[in-house]
């Protein structure tokens, strides 16, 4: 990303919210399928490479078409940005919900833009799914992950947290305590792993389980950046990308976006 700085990454996306003429990615959408299930295409004027986005939604529910300001604003950036749906409970197990993430991430390589010009980013389960999907073994590897607020990346340690019992939400996909280990990313990442944005909430026990899996991917000698957002809610941590309204975090994902894919 020669000639791009942070500060003009920064300014391009508020830019881009500021001035209708950039959101134009809106109304080009173009949805495919990977085979699982569909994905949208917010194609960007000038590609330099491409994000996808795996929402959450407790494993269960969501959509790709929750979104708020992340098309324009990664647009902005020049990288195409990918919003994939992927099968749901009860139907689908979360082991098969993995599979179907990685098989969009694949199909993104193959199609969009090529492994060491992509960042995956996932929030709350999604940030689940895409720490499963990249973190664990699979190859090829993004350019970076961005996990961004998901106390399931260490279940053990959010269970601790909370009384030996997983909260509401992510209790119900996770009903087999046996299988805590198994499905917690900070027990499973692989040897060699790509550059990492661990992002969290104040949510409870949510920056003990991120911190631990921060530690675990360190001691794989993992580049990890960190975001505390401790003073933030679950959802306004992922819903206010790109609006301006937390700084420091549009900073901190910009920065990171810019350094994984300038190597």
């Amino acid at each position: 990303m020669s000639g791009f700085t942070r500060r003009t990454l920064i300014a391009g996306g508020a830019a881009a919210l500021a001035c209708p003429s950039l959101l134009w990615a809106r109304d080009k959408t173009e949805t495919r399928s990977y085979g699982a299930d569909v994905l949208d295409i917010f194609r960007a004027p000038a590609l330099r490479g491409a994000v996808i986005y795996i929402h959450g939604g407790a494993w269960r529910a969501g959509s790709r078409k929750a979104v708020d300001a992340k098309p324009a604003w990664i647009n902005a950036m020049n990288l195409d940005f990918v919003s994939i749906d992927y099968p749901m409970l009860p139907k689908t197990p979360v082991t098969g919900q993995i599979r179907a993430v990685r098989q969009a991430i694949d199909w993104c390589f193959a199609h969009v833009a090529k492994p060491d010009r992509t960042i995956v980013m996932g929030h709350s389960a999604g940030a689940h799914l895409a720490a499963m999907a990249t973190l664990t073994g699979w190859e090829p590897r993004p350019a970076g992950v961005i996990v961004n607020d998901s106390g399931a990346v260490d279940l053990i340690t959010l269970a601790r947290v909370n009384e030996g019992h997983l909260p509401f939400g992510t209790a119900s996909a996770f009903k087999d305590r046996a299988q805590w280990g198994a499905l917690s990313p900070a027990y499973n990442l692989a040897k060699t792993l790509p550059p990492i944005l661990a992002i969290w909430s104040g949510a409870r026990g949510h920056g003990l389980a991120m911190s631990n899996f921060v530690t675990v991917a360190r001691s794989r000698g993992a580049n990890v950046s960190l975001f505390d957002g401790s003073a933030y809610r679950h959802a306004e941590v992922n819903r206010t990308l790109g609006t301006g309204k937390i700084p420091d975090l549009e900073r901190a994902v910009t920065g990171f976006v810019t350094k994984a894919l300038r190597r």
